[in-house]
């Protein structure tokens, strides 16, 4: 988990997550350590959340109490950044689109077994009906919102990936290495395995090609590569031949995106997604020149984003009534 990167997102992703924390709120902890208006932000409330998003972030695992701290003000940037939004919701009298909360309840909803187990939930974390209802409405206004004031970025275009590529083509190593992810299955029980098992991974291939799966999350789940959990069955630098003369050539003709057809590989069958063709040509690094685009385009919103909470905040007044729940050059707070 990169808990600097996670910390610096102020996307009010916490709603819907708060939805069911109130009921997780830690006893003698209820201290107010922010206050937006007349809204109080409890440090239960916040601490709640932080271990939520910890377990998460990094399941398994336990943070250090450094790591920790940045999740806490990560969880405080969120719920400071959605109290200024509904406070400038309410201002202007906006009100959510009665389709758009049913298509989101209904998302919501479907992440659990049935309606008496949704319902259930709901009665353990001591919200009723209403009470979601009106916090999913306020979740698709403070995205309308959002969306309108702070416009999610274009796909970048032909024009600025190629000229990406004109002012950084010159760094490029030109080898024979590539990158890419698999998935292979291991074939050592006879013919039906080894059909059953092309056919599996010619479904999981077209899984990703119609976007139905991202072919880390498949590798992870379905590869008998060992490292394919953690890993997602990346493989970086390497060339064809090191994997056989039956792998370099099932992905001879591949660019960079594609998915190969199933390959033999004497004991195992596999397919592979190339993502890296260090051979200098533009073709070759549009993958790459298209993410890097998406990244700087996601870090300028985000920049956008923030200046848009300050402003918000010389509007409604924000409170930090605890240092330690303060984050560093915190939302609102005085410069």
């Amino acid at each position: 988990m990169n808990i600097s990167s996670f910390a610096r997102r102020a996307a009010l992703s916490v709603a819907l997550v708060s939805t069911f924390a109130s009921a997780q709120l830690m006893s003698g902890k209820n201290f107010e350590v922010v206050r937006v208006e007349k809204t109080s932000i409890s440090q239960g409330h916040v601490d709640s959340l932080a271990n939520i998003l910890a377990q998460q972030q990094a399941p398994g695992r336990t943070l250090t109490a450094d790591q920790m701290k940045q999740v806490r003000f990560a969880v405080v940037e969120n719920l400071v950044g959605q109290e200024l939004v509904k406070l400038e919701v309410q201002k202007r009298g906006l009100k959510a689109p009665a389709a758009k909360v049913d298509s989101v309840m209904k998302l919501f909803k479907r992440q659990f077994k049935d309606e008496a187990t949704f319902n259930a939930e709901l009665k353990k974390s001591g919200i009723t009906n209403a009470q979601f209802k009106e916090k999913i409405e306020q979740q698709v206004l403070t995205e309308e919102l959002l969306a309108k004031e702070v416009p999610y970025p274009a796909a970048p275009t032909e024009k600025e990936m190629q000229a990406y590529w004109e002012l950084n083509k010159k760094k490029v190593q030109v080898n024979d290495t590539i990158s890419g992810a698999w998935i292979y299955l291991n074939t050592k029980s006879g013919a039906k395995d080894f059909a059953d098992k092309k056919e599996l991974l010619k479904g999981l291939a077209a899984q990703v090609r119609l976007s139905k799966a991202p072919f880390a999350q498949l590798a992870a789940q379905y590869s008998d590569d060992p490292e394919a959990k953690k890993t997602g069955g990346v493989v970086s630098k390497f060339t064809a031949k090191s994997k056989g003369d039956a792998f370099a050539k099932g992905i001879a003709k591949l660019k960079v995106g594609d998915i190969s057809d199933v390959i033999v590989m004497n004991d195992r069958v596999a397919i592979f997604m190339l993502t890296e063709k260090n051979d200098g040509q533009y073709d070759s690094y549009k993958y790459q020149i298209e993410y890097i685009l998406r990244v700087q385009a996601e870090q300028d919103r985000a920049n956008t984003l923030r200046n848009y909470l300050d402003g918000l905040a010389g509007k409604f007044k924000v409170q930090y009534l605890n240092k330690d729940y303060q984050p560093p050059q915190a939302i609102g707070a005085a410069k």
